[in-house]
């Protein structure tokens, strides 16, 4: 019997749990959808997500949501939708009413903490698993985004266990909303150097009570969460969970590690993984320049393994359409779940599924002048793909001294002065600074 085509696998319909996608292409989840500054989901939120629907995008997943007050406070990137308020909920419903009528789920990200990359903020100081902050250099990012004088976040305080467990309860109340509202799903976040993920990982976890040790122990929180958001959400609803699959840093932990790790958390009713390579200190390979990564480092092999043929793994990174579709028709992932080439050509779902590989708008694998705009809080905005940014006719459009400066921070001589007077000015002041490679 012939091989499959990539189009016909990757447009072969999903289910995840009882919810069935109409194709195997996801739209990951980005900082990009400029809601209100209360947290609300704007014009420009619904045009952007519905656009990528149109596009033939089976699933969206809003990313970065804040299910509490707490993440709202703390959040690296500001402002992102909030899930923690009822009145909230017509915008949301509003939403998976738009992409429904395409064809489209819709997914909400719950974020109970930034973690390790909170902020303080409004006398709020972040915790995590650990008081272990992150150290990024230079060297951890892609091409063209540099960091001067690197970057060590303040340690966070050690999460007391009523702190884990009011989180859990502020995950579960945020699912509920998000199910009120007609989405199809949840999933929470534990990946990059977030809240649950700082659990997951001896190279962040030091504890030496109930949720740190052994890799039961380490999955403890997120399994938790999950087994409480089941709870509330009954059988049917689908919840899964982003989780980190190799951090890729001296003293980290290896996709066996994490693999283990998924093993219990999958435990508490979990259908689903999507799957994120790296953290903040190994930026580089979680935004690579490179497709399929993970399936040439073994990752993918590795949480198949752990979790079984039942739940779904979602593969990100991987853009070539031949990698993506070979991964799916040898079982070791279920779907392709895409981000950055989704904003160059949301239309990428219809050209792989349609045989029209040959029209694909490619992101160019060396401009992250989009990175370097999500890391400063500047509108996006692409060269490639004019409509990005503003699909809405209200969305907020960066200005040129915001563009100029996003041209400067990708500037590898310009960074490289930055870099030397940044890092004197900080041993002038006693300051620590990221890894100088």
């Amino acid at each position: 019997m012939p091989r499959s085509t990539s189009a016909e696998i990757l447009g072969e319909p999903l289910t995840i749990n009882k919810l069935v996608l109409k194709n195997r292409i996801i739209l990951g989840p980005m900082a990009v959808l400029q809601p209100t500054k209360d947290g609300r989901l704007s014009e420009q939120s619904i045009a952007f997500l519905k656009r990528r629907a149109k596009g033939g995008a089976s699933m969206a997943i809003v990313g970065g949501s804040s299910a509490n007050d707490w993440a709202w406070n703390e959040a690296p990137f500001f402002p992102n939708v909030r899930l923690d308020k009822d009145e909230f909920v017509p915008e949301l419903k509003r939403l998976a009413d738009e992409l429904h009528a395409e064809g489209t789920a819709v997914f909400g990200q719950l974020f109970p903490s930034f973690g390790r990359m909170g902020v303080p903020r409004n006398g709020q100081w972040p915790i995590a698993a650990s008081p272990k902050g992150v150290v990024m250099g230079k060297v951890g990012f892609p091409e063209g985004v540099y960091v001067p004088g690197g970057r060590v976040t303040p340690p966070p305080k050690e999460a007391t266990v009523e702190q884990i467990k009011q989180f859990e309860r502020d995950v579960v109340d945020a699912a509920r909303r998000v199910k009120a509202a007609g989405w199809d799903g949840v999933e929470i976040a534990a990946h990059m150097c977030y809240f649950y993920a700082s659990f997951l990982s001896p190279l962040s976890n030091q504890r030496t009570d109930e949720y740190g040790g052994t890799a039961e122990n380490r999955a403890r929180a997120l399994r938790d969460a999950v087994a409480a958001v089941r709870a509330e959400v009954g059988p049917d609803y689908p919840v899964g969970v982003r989780m980190s699959v190799n951090d890729h840093v001296p003293g980290g932990q290896d996709e066996q590690g994490f693999a283990e790790v998924a093993a219990h958390v999958v435990k508490g009713g979990a259908d689903f993984i999507a799957m994120t390579d790296a953290n903040y200190e190994s930026m580089g390979i979680n935004a690579p320049s490179a497709s399929g990564n993970m399936l040439r480092h073994g990752e993918a092999k590795a949480f198949r393994e752990a979790v079984g043929p039942d739940v779904r793994l979602f593969l990100s990174s991987t853009p070539n359409v031949q990698e993506a579709a070979g991964a799916i028709e040898d079982g070791l992932v279920d779907a392709s779940m895409i981000a950055r080439q989704l904003l160059i050509d949301p239309d990428y779902p219809n050209k792989v599924i349609q045989g029209r590989e040959s029209e694909i708008v490619w992101k160019n694998p060396k401009d992250n002048a989009i990175f370097r705009s999500l890391m400063t809080n500047v509108p996006i905005w692409s060269k490639q793909n004019p409509e990005l940014g503003h699909e809405h006719p209200s969305a907020v459009l960066p200005t040129r001294g915001q563009k100029l400066f996003i041209w400067a921070a990708g500037n590898g001589f310009l960074m490289r002065i930055a870099d030397i007077f940044a890092r004197a000015g900080k041993r002038m002041k006693g300051q620590p600074t990221g890894p100088l490679h």
